[in-house]
């Protein structure tokens, strides 16, 4: 009788230690609300991770982007160095919704940090980026509405090696 008493109790341990590791992403603030988390996670693993470049040179100006993929996660680092005109050099964090890439570019412009909405189209080898009404949301300034970008030919990334 104590045996199986024993091995009950701990069945009954395992059990609890086991449900207490699992997070239901869920969390209660003061008011008793519940919040549920929605930060990224990737609904596809990794495939290993690739790095792309591209770059911008019309007369004296220059742009160019190196793009990390690692999954559905693309980050990398944009740089834009229009002649007679303030540089600015920063990272950007997004996802590819189809063929279009989607992100936060945080930059450094004229001393001072900023956030703003980048879009690009990939369009063959290139990306071309994506100019709208843009509005200020806080810190950030975002597309008014992303449907109504244009995609010209003012800045387009051809792909080259990377360094």
């Amino acid at each position: 009788m104590k045996l199986s008493f024993f091995f009950l109790a701990m069945a009954a341990s395992l059990l609890t230690a086991c449900n207490s590791e699992k997070s239901d992403k869920k969390t209660a603030d003061s008011t008793g609300l519940i919040a549920e988390d929605t930060t990224f996670t990737a609904t596809r693993p990794a495939e290993g991770n690739s790095t792309e470049c591209y770059v911008y040179i019309k007369n004296r100006d220059t742009v160019s982007m190196r793009l990390n993929i690692a999954g559905e996660e693309y980050t990398g680092e944009l740089n834009y160095r229009f002649f007679e005109k303030d540089k600015s050099t920063g990272t950007f964090a997004g996802e590819m919704k189809g063929d279009t890439l989607i992100a936060e570019y945080t930059f450094d412009a004229e001393g001072m940090r900023s956030v703003r909405e980048i879009v690009f189209l990939r369009k063959g080898g290139n990306l071309v980026e994506g100019y709208g009404d843009i509005k200020d949301e806080g810190s950030k300034v975002m597309f008014k509405d992303r449907s109504k970008l244009t995609f010209g030919d003012t800045v387009v990334l051809a792909r080259v090696p990377c360094n």
